[in-house]
Parts: structure tokens; C-alpha cells; sequence
């Protein structure tokens, strides 16, 4: 991990975080430590350790260094509470948990249900946990570092890193056996330009997801860039941010960048070291992100069952593309028979690596799903794909998030993308509800722009002109905010299960009906 770069630039600055900076000797040096702390507290090769923390270059040093110990470590998304953080707690099996003072209190009220949690580690004052002495024993962030360090181990590629779980948004969370040489892959960028030596790279993604940590503050590491981890993603702090530091790199989600482009126009919007913007998923106008504030936009995707395996490098991507395949990986896609689709139809990417290493090894204590996932080397990824004749793969959906309406297959993620253009609109989401025809009617869930009044008729009529007409929604709900993960995902199951509300407006109701032949 840190051996390459630390015979290269050891005394170049590595990270830059709200909580100071360090170069890589002495980033490696506290990770050092923190792993002598581990082991002292009784955590051994291959053993896990939960990780509750917010962004910070202590979060990072407790990552780097659980894995130069060899332990495996379980990062636990900060919103998780109650049944959530019990049950991965309890599925992990780890024995000690780094976690925030903020959030001892969650702790505290699952005490009870914890089976297997003997240590705690408090980032902040651990006096906060003083109740839970009886149960625990409690121990400061700062011990760990103080610890004395362990000597540098040989760790082998098929090793366990992590258990990183799923988000869980429609039941309990899968945790992904992630071995070193999977984590490498996925963060290293051998195969591309950018980036590269020297680079800056902000991270605003929470480090408990893969892109935050691994495409983030671990590809900072492998390709001698600097890392600048922020507390979290700010539309307004962005920018600033960007020219304080002299950002080169970034990864955004598609809804980061969108909320950056549908900002005022600024007359400085260009005038930033930004150089490559990586978006994943695409916004809905990468060009007009490009031209507005003077930087490359590329594209990738990824998951934490098969890594990355798509790059669109800059100059590469159109109408929304995900990217074109990486090499070391084959891709398919197939329709529910399992037979390959022809270019242009959609079909479930599966995905077969040329070394077993580089994808999951299967999930955490749950074989019958491991055996649903990985069937004869191939990757069942769940997400719907379309190729075009150059290669490119465009994403069309979730396959549970898909939809049937009257005989046609619906991407909810082209019809959102289609939505978030109208003026007036800040985002939505689409989703299916029932229909007195059986399969789906469409209910887009529709958040306005700030001090903005979207009209539903209006919003219909531009859509029809769009849109093909099986696809226009019948429904349209407004509210403030979507319920989100904090990676930004929307809790779509929350929207489908709210149905068709007294407050939903319903298109047919009021005489609206979209014909084949409507232009």
C-alpha cells in the first residue's frame, strides 16, 4: 500500500484533511501505530474491525492502518442506527469499534443487542462513554495512535481488506468479501491518464463507500497524488475549496455535479484548477459542465462486487454514456433467459474477471446469495445495460428498479434524466406504482428548484414533446427532498411504498391522455 510511494516522495505532503495533514512517511507511520494499537486491543490477521466514522485523516490512518495489520476491515455507513447498525455490528462479527463521540449514543441503545462487540474505540473525548464501561472496554482514538507500531507485514493479494456492506435500501446489508487485490483494482488507474503523479485529488464522498475511500484517498496513495478529504460534500464550499487546494482531480456523483451545474452562473464559474471532473453517473449536461467551468469530464462505473470496470476518458462519452469496458474484465449483457441481447437492447450486465481476485469473493455469511451472484465465474451485477455499436455501455437501470408499462420496458433512470431538465425542476425520482391493468403506472416523485412553482400540466406538455408516450408519468408528487442514503442514493422503496396519495396529482384525472401520436 504505502511501500512504493514511501521509497518515491516519503516526504511529499500524502493527506490534508479538517484535521491537519501529513506527509506519506508520517502517514505511514501513524497507520503504523494505529495497527500496533489493534493489535494490543487483541485484533488479529484476517479478524474484522468496524469502523463508525465521519470524514477526517484519522478515518483514513484507521483504514490504512487495519489493513497494513492484515485485519479486515468493516466501514458502517454514519447514518446507520438501531436495527441497521446492530445488524452489521452483529453479521461482521467484529470484536472493536472505532467510532465518532457523536455516535456513542447509538451504540449505548443497542448495547444490549450487540453479540459480538467487546471494545470501544472513541474518536473524541471517551468520557462520553463512561456508561458503557460496564459492557465495553473503552479506550481513546489517541491510545491507539500513541500504541507502539507494529513492523511492516507481507500481505497477499487474495487476503481479505474489507466487508463492505451494501446500502441496504431494500433490506438488511450484504456484507462484499473484498480482498486486497480487489480494492487495488478498483482504485488504481494504470489504464487511464489521469491521474497522475502530483495531482490533487478532493474527496467529498464519505469514506465508508467505496469511491470515497478507494477511488479517493487509496488511488491518491498509489498514483503519488495528494488527497484533501472535506467533512462532506457543500455546494457552496466546492469551488472555494477546489481553488484553496489547487484540485485537479475529483469524483462526484451525478447528483453532486448536477447540483453544482444548477447553481446561478457565476462570472468565475472557469477561472479553477480543476482539470478532470470523473462523474458517476454522468449529469444530465456533462458538455455544458465542461464548457462552464473549463474541465474535462470523464465517466466510470463501478460497484463493490465487480470493482470498476467501465471508464469513459474525456473526449470518449456521449448522451449519457457509463463508459466503454476495462480491460482485464468481459462483460455481457443478457436478457432473463440468460442469452446475450443485441446491440442497442437492454440487457443485466454480467461480468467474468481474468483473475477470480479482482470481484468479490462472495457475501459475508450468506452463502445462497453468494450462489445468486456468482454463478460459473460470472458476476450478476442486478444493473441494466445497453451497448451502441463503438462499444460505449450506457445505463438504463436497477433491474428492480425497472418498470413495465402496458407491455414496454421503462428505464426510471432515462425518464429522471429527461424530467431534471425542465427549468423549473432541482430532481426527481421514478418509480412504479400499481396499475389497474396490472404491471406498472409511472409516479415521478418531483423535487422544484428553490423559490420555484412547478405546474403540472406544464410539466406533462414538456414531457410529451420528449419523451416516447409510454413513458410520460401518469402521476406526479412534489415534496421538498427525496429520502436519500448519505451517498446520495434515493430510498426508492420509500417511494413506491407511499403509492398514490390524496397529494399526488394524477395526469388522467385531469383529462390528460398521451396518445402513440402525440408529437
Amino acid at each position: 500500500m504505502y511501500e512504493r510511494v514511501l521509497e518515491r516522495i516519503p516526504d511529499e505532503i500524502a493527506q490534508v484533511g479538517p484535521d491537519g495533514r501529513y506527509t506519506v512517511a508520517e502517514s505511514y507511520a501513524r497507520s503504523l501505530r494505529i495497527a500496533g494499537g489493534f493489535a494490543e486491543l487483541g485484533a488479529r490477521q484476517q479478524q474484522p474491525v468496524a469502523l463508525l466514522l465521519d470524514n477526517s485523516l484519522d478515518a483514513v490512518h484507521a483504514w490504512t492502518g487495519a489493513a497494513l495489520g492484515g485485519l479486515v476491515e468493516v466501514p458502517v455507513n454514519s447514518a446507520y442506527k438501531g436495527s441497521f447498525l446492530s445488524h452489521i455490528l452483529n453479521d461482521s462479527g467484529a470484536s472493536t469499534l472505532v467510532v465518532d463521540a457523536d455516535y456513542v449514543e447509538r451504540v449505548a441503545r443497542i448495547a444490549d443487542d450487540l453479540t459480538a462487540l467487546r471494545t470501544l474505540v472513541v474518536h473524541g473525548d471517551p468520557a462520553i462513554a463512561d456508561e458503557l464501561r460496564e459492557r465495553f472496554l473503552v479506550v481513546g482514538f489517541d491510545e491507539l495512535v500513541a500504541s507502539n507500531p507494529i513492523a511492516p507485514q507481507r500481505l497477499d493479494p487474495a487476503d481479505l481488506m474489507a466487508y463492505m456492506y451494501t446500502s441496504g435500501t431494500t433490506g438488511p446489508s450484504k456484507g462484499v468479501l473484498v480482498s486486497h487485490a480487489h480494492a487495488y483494482t478498483y482504485a488504481s488507474r494504470e489504464d487511464q491518464q489521469r491521474p497522475r503523479a502530483g495531482d490533487r485529488i478532493l474527496v467529498t464522498l464519505p469514506l465508508f463507500h467505496l469511491a470515497g475511500q478507494w477511488y479517493g484517498a487509496y488511488q491518491s496513495l498509489i498514483h503519488e497524488a495528494r488527497c484533501v478529504v472535506e467533512s462532506g460534500f457543500s455546494v457552496s464550499k466546492f469551488w472555494p475549496t477546489v481553488r484553496e487546494h489547487g484540485i485537479t482531480v475529483t469524483v462526484t456523483l451525478g447528483a453532486m455535479a448536477e447540483l453544482l451545474q444548477q447553481r446561478p452562473p457565476q462570472p468565475d464559474d472557469a477561472d479553477n484548477p480543476l482539470e478532470l471532473a470523473v462523474m458517476a453517473p454522468l449529469a444530465s449536461d456533462p458538455e455544458g459542465f465542461r464548457r462552464r467551468f473549463d474541465v474535462a469530464v470523464a465517466s466510470v462505473y463501478g460497484m463493490s462486487e465487480v470493482g470498476a470496470v467501465l471508464n469513459g476518458p474525456p473526449g470518449t462519452i456521449s448522451g449519457g454514456a457509463a463508459g466503454f469496458s476495462r480491460e482485464g474484465f468481459t462483460l455481457r449483457l443478457v436478457d432473463p433467459e440468460g442469452k446475450e441481447v443485441p446491440t442497442g437492447e437492454v440487457g443485466e450486465l454480467w461480468v467474468r474477471p481474468d483473475e477470480p481476485l479482482t470481484v468479490l469473493r462472495g457475501y459475508h455469511n450468506l452463502p445462497e446469495k453468494t450462489a445468486q451472484t456468482l454463478v460459473d465465474g460470472w458476476v450478476h451485477t442486478g444493473d441494466a445495460f445497453r451497448t451502441d455499436a463503438e462499444g460505449r455501455f450506457y445505463f438504463s437501470d436497477r433491474i428492480k428498479d425497472a418498470l413495465r408499462r402496458r407491455g414496454e420496458n421503462i428505464s426510471s433512470f432515462e425518464v429522471e434524466r429527461v424530467i431534471n431538465t425542465y427549468a423549473d425542476v432541482y430532481e426527481s425520482a421514478v418509480v412504479g406504482v400499481p396499475s389497474d391493468l396490472t404491471e406498472d403506472e409511472i409516479k415521478a416523485v418531483v423535487v422544484p428548484r428553490e423559490g420555484a412553482h412547478v405546474d403540472p400540466v406544464d410539466l406533462i406538455g414538456y414531457l410529451v414533446e420528449r419523451l416516447p408516450y409510454f413513458m410520460v408519468p401518469r402521476y406526479l408528487e412534489f415534496r421538498d427532498e427525496l429520502p436519500k442514503t448519505p451517498t446520495l442514493k434515493v430510498h426508492k422503496h420509500v417511494l413506491r411504498e407511499s403509492g398514490v396519495g390524496s397529494d399526488v396529482w394524477d395526469r388522467e384525472a385531469a383529462g390528460i391522455v398521451v396518445r402513440k401520436t402525440d408529437r
